[in-house]
């Protein structure tokens, strides 16, 4: 019956998936993929605070997972350090001193000022991109607009 309700009504509550599935904003591409396949799922709502922030699809997912470039590959502080350095500049154009890279045991931490928060996000990104990075601390902050 309730394949029958579901197949043939023009009712929002009758067609629509319960329970909502969501996702936050932080979650990881793994963490994304593992959510629509268990629950066999296309398009995902984020949530943040208690609030719609956006749709993440499975198109969306596979088409950034096919964007990563596949390259670079770093092992050691150092050579970690030289990788993420070389992605900031190369593909963003940031350079020091606007934001300056450290690297402990894997860890990565961003330090710098820049305009945009997706001039920040960008910079987590490019640097969270290079395998072998175990994490990136973000504290870039936003310049103050007088």
């Amino acid at each position: 019956m309730a394949d029958y309700v579901k197949a043939r009504s023009w009712r929002v509550k009758d067609v629509m998936s319960t329970p909502v599935i969501s996702a936050a904003p932080t979650a990881t591409a793994s963490q994304l993929a593992e959510l629509l396949q268990a629950h066999d799922i296309k398009h995902l709502p984020v949530v943040e605070n208690g609030r719609l922030a956006g749709m993440i699809s499975r198109r969306d997912l596979m088409r950034a997972l096919l964007d990563v470039p596949r390259q670079c590959t770093a092992s050691g502080d150092e050579a970690l350090w030289t990788a993420v350095r070389s992605r900031l500049e190369a593909e963003l154009e940031i350079t020091p001193p606007m934001v300056n890279a450290t690297v402990s045991n894997g860890v990565v931490t961003l330090r710098g000022e820049v305009e945009t928060e997706l001039e920040r996000s960008a910079a987590r990104v490019a640097a969270e991109s290079v395998r072998g990075v175990g994490g990136v601390v973000n504290k870039i902050t936003l310049a103050s607009a007088w």
